[in-house]
Parts: C-alpha cells; sequence; structure tokens
C-alpha cells in the first residue's frame, strides 16, 4: 500500500502530461527521483527534493501538470502544490511542515504510548525518555516530569486516533490550519 492522493492530499500530487506537450511545463529527470513502488500501472516516486507524486511511468519525460482533484481537500492540495512547484521549477527543498520542536514532542508522544501499551509505569518512561538522574531530581508524586509524561500519553493517542489525520491533510498535529506564533 503507497501513499495515494486521495489518503495524502497534501503529501502526494497527481502527474500528468500537459495537453499538447507545453514546453514551458516542468520535465521530470529520471536521476531526480526515486521509484518507491509501482501499483496498478503508476509508479510512485519521491523527488530529490522530497516531494511526492504519482505517475503513469510512459509519462516520464514529458511535460508534466498536477492533476487537482475538486474535492473538501482543495485547499491542503494548492498549498502543498505552491511548495511542489518551487521544487520542481527552482530546484529547491520547502522548508519542513512541521518544526523540529513539533517533531520531537510526535516522537515522544509515540514512545511513550508505546510504552505505556508495553504496560511501562509513567516514572519508567520517564527515566528511559529524560534520564534517571532527571527522575530522582523531583519527588514523582508532583513531578513536573511526571505531569510531562501524561500529557505525552494524551498527544500519542490523539495522534494515533485522529491527530495524523491532521497531518497528512497538511495542518498541524492538533488540527490546526496555521502554526501559533
Amino acid at each position: 500500500m503507497f501513499w495515494t492522493p486521495s489518503i495524502a492530499p497534501a503529501a502526494v500530487g497527481y502527474a500528468v502530461p500537459v495537453p499538447g506537450g507545453d514546453t514551458a511545463a516542468p520535465h521530470i529527470d529520471a536521476d531526480d527521483l526515486t521509484v518507491i513502488g509501482t501499483q496498478d500501472g503508476l509508479m510512485y516516486v519521491r523527488l530529490a527534493t522530497g516531494a511526492l507524486l504519482v505517475l503513469d511511468a510512459k509519462n516520464l519525460h514529458r511535460p508534466l501538470g498536477i492533476l487537482v482533484p475538486l474535492d473538501e481537500h482543495w485547499t491542503a492540495r494548492i498549498n502543498s502544490l505552491e511548495s511542489l512547484r518551487a521544487q520542481l521549477l527552482h530546484h529547491k527543498r520547502s522548508p519542513p511542515p512541521l518544526t523540529s520542536q513539533q517533531r520531537r514532542r510526535i516522537q515522544l508522544a509515540l514512545r511513550t504510548l508505546d510504552a505505556r501499551r508495553d504496560r511501562a509505569s509513567y516514572q519508567t518512561i520517564a527515566g528511559h525518555l529524560f534520564g534517571a538522574e532527571a527522575v530522582s531530581r523531583e519527588h514523582w508524586k508532583t513531578s513536573s516530569l511526571k505531569a510531562q509524561i501524561t500529557r505525552l500519553t494524551v498527544h500519542g493517542t490523539h495522534l494515533t486516533t485522529k491527530g495524523y489525520r491532521f497531518l497528512l491533510l497538511g495542518k498541524g498535529p492538533t488540527g490546526r490550519s496555521k502554526p501559533r506564533k
């Protein structure tokens, strides 16, 4: 199973040949992509810039455009296509959609949730994530680390139940369209 534009509208686009062979449209150089897989005659590729595309292999050397379905994910698709356009025309990588702090919090939340599902105590998890010394510095019952592990567990549960869908729509992990400033 590969990510498809219907599942991850903010991450994946359908590349299609431009009618009439418009030469101003970008071509994709085969050296600039990695084939992730094939399914039903379609290639799933990652460009050198990190963008994900679905295309028919026979169209690889033709001028390409992006097919944008008129659906409820229109805004997410257009936002991601602005980034893709810059990548294809200027060969530069777009800034990551999540900050390093957001990525780190997601990692910690998912690690915490995995540990909780394996029946680890909050104190054991805190020891693994932040070090036994940090845990021993505070009285556990009122520890800020205990509160942080609790919040990470809630966040991890949110991510696995519906939060990941926000990420696939190009929103933040909490569902906000724009990050807070």
